[in-house]
């Protein structure tokens, strides 16, 4: 699977533009400003209905106009998936093969993206909810009914919360049977999950150098000695009850600890950069190995995060995967050692093209 095409209206300094990718290493280069980062940008958006720069569709489109178009083509073992997003004053359409798409999910699906850029690192040291969100989007791509199971359990949970600030403790009972079952389906598959990925950890990690005393472990948001309903209904016997849902994946994480102490905590910056790194690398190593799934890798500035060594092991390894790759780079000489072949964008205000 790689995006063959992507075209793009409005994104951000970006009147129009079309770029014609390549299945393996792309690398868009220019200068700072030129809008590089935009181009990945907009691939993020077809993906998930975001950027990783921002949540909100609006920051990104170009000053002078009113609306953003985003049209992608995926190539899925030559069978052409066609991808559309519009987003004009505040609403957004979808298309999936031209026929209109009810939830980000279903372009998801057909254009699975990691990305790598200069707040990578907030994965490990960030709260808890950047490690379920990289749980969930492996479980996304790997267990199709994953993403059925997690919105039945968000339904309830938002029901009974707000059952929970409105003080409505009778009608709060009534979503704990829903909660329990989807709640335990959830850490299941999520605890199965990263026990399976885990020897993968160790071995991109490893050829990172960082050691085998990493330790990787799945805490489900609950201590799993109680039975989940239990707790919920325990909840509402507090003297004094809560207004949100305490006990549930919705609290989950994925604890990593080096030379048994929290990775965070003794860790430098560049330590958790290489580690979030070997995270999606083994993720997605993973995913093709077990799955024959590949995804979209995009690497914005990669130079800026790593030594020359480990930037070249980390390409090495991307390269080994068969995995298409999107990165920008202010110069090309910052990725010009990689063996494989390239194909090159020079990016300049409004304008990309590709190179000979």
């Amino acid at each position: 699977m790689w995006l063959q095409r992507l075209q793009a209206r409005g994104l951000r300094c970006f009147r129009a533009c079309e770029v014609n990718f390549a299945p393996g290493i792309n690398v868009l280069y220019g200068n700072n400003g030129a809008g590089k980062t935009s181009i990945l940008e907009g691939i993020s958006v077809l993906s998930s209905g975001k950027s990783f720069r921002t949540t909100k569709l609006a920051h990104i489109i170009h000053e002078h106009l009113d609306e953003l178009v985003l049209l992608g083509e995926v190539n899925n073992q030559n069978d052409i998936v066609q991808l559309g997003v519009q987003n004009k004053s505040g609403h957004t359409n979808l298309r999936v093969n031209r026929e209109k798409a009810a939830k980000w999910s279903e372009l998801a699906k057909n254009l699975p993206v990691l990305e790598i850029h200069p707040e990578s690192y907030l994965l490990i040291t960030g709260g808890p909810v950047e490690r379920r969100k990289f749980l969930n989007w492996g479980m996304f791509h790997v267990k199709p009914s994953y993403g059925s199971i997690w919105s039945e359990y968000s339904r309830a949970l938002k029901q009974r919360n707000s059952c929970l600030r409105h003080r409505e403790i009778g009608q709060a009972k009534y979503w704990h049977q829903s909660l329990a079952e989807h709640g335990n389906q959830i850490a299941t598959c999520l605890d199965n999950y990263t026990e399976n990925i885990i020897p993968y950890i160790h071995e991109i990690s490893n050829q990172f150098g960082l050691t085998d005393e990493l330790s990787v472990r799945y805490y489900p948001g609950w201590d799993q000695d109680h039975d989940l309903h239990k707790l919920l209904e325990q909840e509402l016997t507090l003297e004094e009850i809560g207004l949100s849902t305490l006990h549930g994946p919705h609290r989950g994480d994925m604890r990593i600890t080096w030379k048994k102490k929290p990775f965070a905590k003794i860790s430098s910056r560049g330590q958790q950069k290489v580690l979030a790194i070997a995270l999606k690398i083994a993720q997605a190593k993973y995913m093709q190995e077990q799955y024959s799934k590949t995804c979209v890798y995009l690497i914005d500035e990669l130079p800026a995060e790593l030594d020359n060594r480990r930037r070249e092991i980390a390409l090495d390894l991307l390269s080994q995967l068969n995995a298409q790759v999107i990165i920008s780079a202010v110069s090309k000489h910052s990725v010009d050692y990689i063996n494989n072949d390239i194909k090159w964008f020079h990016v300049e205000p409004s304008c990309v093209a590709a190179m000979v």
